[in-house]
């Protein structure tokens, strides 16, 4: 496995460093669109059997204005219904998409900027009811001193809406170490705690969690994760999305070439899952990969990318 696990970091990472910045990626749409069978490892077929099939084109993502997807993930509360967020540039609002792709609704929210909204994910809320969490925190600058999630409840009704600010929550935070870039973020169903993985090019990436309980208003200094096989998931190089699944028993991670999947023992504390090495889904590499999700029912990984038309790839779990 760990064998497994080097390869496809070493032509990831030698793509990553031969092929672009990390400013020309994402400002010249440089990212190659590359099917896992060009870049995989042939030799390497037999270590490890992926426990997702071959990834199936489900739909495209074609509206104007869902032009750079940056976070996905199922809604709790409709089947086939994803919420989405744009990256940097779009308005303070989320957007649901039917599994197809098709652009279902807009939803404004209030009283909040949107710097750089590079993630989304989903967990409860105060009220114990599903609840979308806004991670505004890109930072390709490394510059920013104003990082902050914003919850806010999932809407139940799939229509154009409104989610007024008294109805938004903040959580603002720093890092212990400096600035840092992120886009991988997941919201644990069992203890509600956040984890993050920032994103990198040359040095590691970095594990952080949210110290518990959460304190809406308060902004915290986050705590770095350790676990046996941490470095695994350090090494990894331009992390664009995670997605916890909804039992918190499974983590995917997504980089622009590659994607990895962490599981955990029911009953034991999310940070248990760096205790285990990551095994690779056999996923398509995008023009520029930037969301993950798990399906509502677990059973299936979704995959998209910015830049209409965008692809959206289902792999079902074997």
């Amino acid at each position: 496995m760990k064998i497994v696990f080097l390869i496809i970091f070493v032509i990831g990472f030698s793509l990553a460093t031969c092929s672009l910045s990390e400013s020309k990626a994402e400002k010249n749409n440089d990212v190659p669109f590359k099917p896992w069978a060009e870049v995989e490892n042939k030799d390497s077929q037999n270590l490890a059997a992926s426990s997702y099939d071959e990834g199936k084109q489900i739909g495209t993502i074609t509206d104007k204005s869902l032009d750079e997807v940056s976070g996905l993930v199922a809604s709790r509360n409709n089947a086939e219904v994803f919420w989405v967020n744009n990256d940097s540039g779009d308005k303070a609002r989320l957007y649901a998409i039917h599994s197809s792709g098709k652009l279902l609704a807009k939803v404004e929210i209030e009283g909040v900027t949107s710097i750089d909204w590079e993630e989304l994910s989903i967990g409860s809320g105060k009220d114990g009811k599903p609840a979308l969490y806004i991670f505004d925190a890109g930072d390709n600058d490394k510059a920013r001193d104003d990082y902050v999630i914003y919850r806010v409840p999932e809407p139940t009704n799939i229509s154009d809406q409104k989610i007024t600010k008294d109805m938004v929550e903040s959580f603002p935070f720093s890092y212990p170490d400096g600035h840092h870039d992120c886009e991988g973020i997941f919201v644990d169903p069992v203890s509600g705690q956040i984890i993050l993985i920032t994103k990198t090019y040359k040095a590691d990436c970095g594990v952080y969690a949210f110290p518990m309980p959460l304190r809406a208003g308060e902004k915290v200094v986050l705590e770095k994760v350790s676990g046996k096989h941490i470095k695994s998931i350090e090494r990894l190089r331009t992390v664009t999305g995670a997605a916890i699944s909804p039992d918190g028993l499974r983590v995917a991670i997504r980089t622009y070439f590659g994607a990895f999947e962490l599981e955990r023992e029911k009953g034991k504390a999310l940070a248990t899952i760096f205790d285990n090495e990551p095994t690779i889904i056999k996923a398509p590499l995008l023009k520029q990969a930037e969301a993950i999700a798990y399906s509502l029912d677990g059973k299936s990984i979704l995959m998209t990318s910015e830049k209409i038309p965008a692809p959206i790839f289902q792999l079902k779990r074997k």
